[in-house]
């Protein structure tokens, strides 16, 4: 079931202050400073998407990684992409 943007701005802005939702996705951006190995960081995203069987966008530039999660056969924010993000900051 599709999250309203009420019920998403409220775990953004007392969950996951890192995130932002823009155009019905959510979304956060992990900076080149934060990490030292990009690469390995993608990969552990990478891996535990496949474990849970959900899978962000994940867009690797020089200044660092940027997540896109949304439901794709829901058209929209779920729970599952709510706990994705929430497992997500336990990664990183």
């Amino acid at each position: 079931m599709v999250l309203t943007e009420i019920e998403i701005s409220k775990i953004l802005n007392t969950d996951l202050v890192t995130w932002r939702l823009i155009d019905s996705k959510i979304e956060t951006f992990i900076k080149r400073d934060d990490l030292k190995d990009l690469g390995s960081t993608v990969k552990k995203i990478w891996d535990f998407a496949e474990k849970v069987d959900h899978h962000p966008d994940i867009f690797l530039t020089y200044s660092g990684i940027k997540i896109i999660l949304f439901t794709h056969d829901e058209s929209g924010v779920t729970k599952k992409d709510i706990d994705f993000a929430r497992d997500l900051e336990k990664i990183y």
